[in-house]
């Protein structure tokens, strides 16, 4: 259940049991802190599961020309996105009411909402990073999801055995206790709590591919967008509509601790 009540500048958003109190948005809204991200050239990975004849093997890095984009500093916050909710454009979503502290607890289409919300409110084309996009953004703290050539070669136990050993050491690193933004501080580019422990979703869907018989190019692939990439201290892969992919719907790689979103911002001059 959720209501709505406006005091002076004041709303009172209800989500469940939880009350909590934001400006009310007929003020003009602040735009959020943005970081430029220069346009450049980027080598990239694709998401995905890709297959050498029967194999399962990594994707080859690919150059690609990037143009600029403006990437939020901060993840939305819990107070930004309720501004959302108070005005009936995104679902409501469990809330500590905490003016400093991420959004949690939120699906791809929670995300898409408020990033068409904040489109209408700004006049401006905010979206969901690509993968490559998060992981430029990353800068130092993004991480190659990869094998070594050994566990790409014709041993298949020896790419298990790999994925099991990161597995066990992304298993040990979990951090289940809430922060508030800039808890993990900005990385060398000025995006702040990358690779924390909440996991940012992106517009990216798991892609199904083959390569060629050297493994060198990408002979074809597919997206299946109802599974999209989600990335932090490593990539995963989601069902869209999960919330909380600890408790089940991480349809591939270890589950996050958390999931949130930032946005990017089309047209960056």
């Amino acid at each position: 259940m959720k209501r709505r009540i406006a005091l002076a500048s004041l709303v009172v958003v209800t989500v469940g049991a939880t009350v909590a109190l934001w400006p009310d948005q007929t003020d003009p809204l602040k735009l959020p802190e943005t970081i430029r991200l220069a346009d450049t050239q980027q080598d990239y990975r694709p998401a995905g599961d890709f297959r050498q004849g029967t194999r399962v093997v990594d994707a080859p890095k690919q150059r690609q020309d990037v143009p600029a984009v403006d990437v939020m500093k901060y993840h939305v916050t819990e107070a930004e996105y309720a501004l959302c909710v108070a005005e009936n454009a995104c679902p409501p979503v469990p809330s500590a009411g905490r003016t400093n502290f991420a959004q949690t607890g939120i699906n791809h289409a929670d995300a898409t909402s408020y990033a068409a919300w904040l489109t209408t409110r700004t006049g401006q084309h905010w979206r969901l990073p690509t993968d490559a996009e998060w992981l430029r953004a990353a800068a130092e703290r993004g991480s190659d999801d990869g094998f070594s050539e050994a566990a790409n070669g014709t041993d298949p136990s020896r790419r298990w055995i790999a994925s099991y050993l990161r597995e066990v050491e992304l298993r040990g690193e979990a951090d289940y206790d809430a922060h508030p933004v800039g808890h993990y501080g900005v990385n060398l580019v000025g995006v702040a709590d990358m690779a924390g422990n909440i996991w940012e979703w992106t517009e990216t869907c798991f892609k199904n591919g083959t390569l060629s018989p050297d493994g060198a190019a990408i002979l074809t692939q597919s997206d299946y967008c109802g599974v999209r990439a989600v990335q932090g201290k490593h990539r995963a892969f989601v069902i869209d509509f999960i919330r909380d992919a600890r408790s089940g719907g991480c349809a591939a790689g270890v589950p996050p601790d958390y999931l949130g979103f930032r946005l990017v911002r089309d047209g960056a001059t």
